[in-house]
């Protein structure tokens, strides 16, 4: 008798708030220096369904963060339009990093990336207006994005993986590491872990994330943890 060989499935269900179903998505491109801190800023907000940290901005084929050349550290947010619009993703762009600070090294530097002319347009004009109201220069680049290269998983949802009891959690439900980095849920815990966001909005999603009670309790303490420390990634 031949023996039948099920494929390998997830063995928990997918977390409600990945099941969530968009009509529309779209893409922000930015660069604010390392790209660990914006993935976990921007990861935690509402009307972000998901993030990925990459290279951009250069013209050598296929970077790594060991060949980087002459591209920037680059993270690409997609994000729900009916919740949350292009100019307030601009506006947490330029509250949230100094771009008047001239970088040692171009792979940290201050850089917004555009998909079209509306895209363009916006982000010149919010690069003017502050240019207007500093003292100091904007070294912020305003470059169209020819091509976004995905980096190393081990820079995904980098303060998540420092967590395995979640990280193991993760992956019962998502064998597949890329569906990780595309999970709402991975991209919220990952915030909550660099501190972001408020109590009350973790606690209003807990039931969202999909993760067991035990896990939605390490999560909790480890938010309480860095936010008593001020610790924000």
């Amino acid at each position: 008798m031949s023996q039948i060989i099920k494929k390998s499935e997830p063995t928990k269900l997918i977390p409600p708030i990945d099941r969530e179903f968009l009509e529309k998505i779209e893409t922000f491109t930015c660069a604010m220096g390392c790209f660990w801190g914006p993935d976990c800023r921007f990861g935690v907000m509402d009307g972000v369904v998901r993030t990925r940290v990459g290279y951009a901005g250069g013209t050598n084929p296929n970077p790594t963060y060991h060949n980087i050349g002459d591209h920037i550290e680059t993270i690409q947010i997609d994000y729900d339009p009916q919740k949350i619009s292009y100019k307030e993703m601009l506006e947490i762009f330029w509250k949230n990093h100094n771009t008047a600070r001239k970088v040692w090294k171009r792979q940290y530097a201050s850089a917004l990336f555009y998909q079209d002319e509306y895209q363009e347009q916006l982000a010149r004009a919010s690069r003017d207006k502050i240019a207007s109201v500093m003292d100091e220069k904007v070294y912020t680049e305003v470059i169209s994005l020819d091509k976004f290269y995905l980096a190393e998983m081990y820079h995904q949802k980098y303060h998540l993986q420092g967590y395995e009891e979640l990280m193991s959690e993760y992956r019962e439900i998502y064998p597949d590491t890329m569906d990780i980095v595309n999970s709402t849920s991975a991209a919220r815990v990952n915030g909550y872990i660099g501190g972001y966001a408020d109590l009350s909005q973790l606690e209003a999603e807990f039931s969202k994330l999909g993760l067991s009670e035990d896990k939605i309790t390490f999560l909790k303490k480890i938010f309480d943890r860095n936010r008593s420390y001020g610790c924000s990634a």
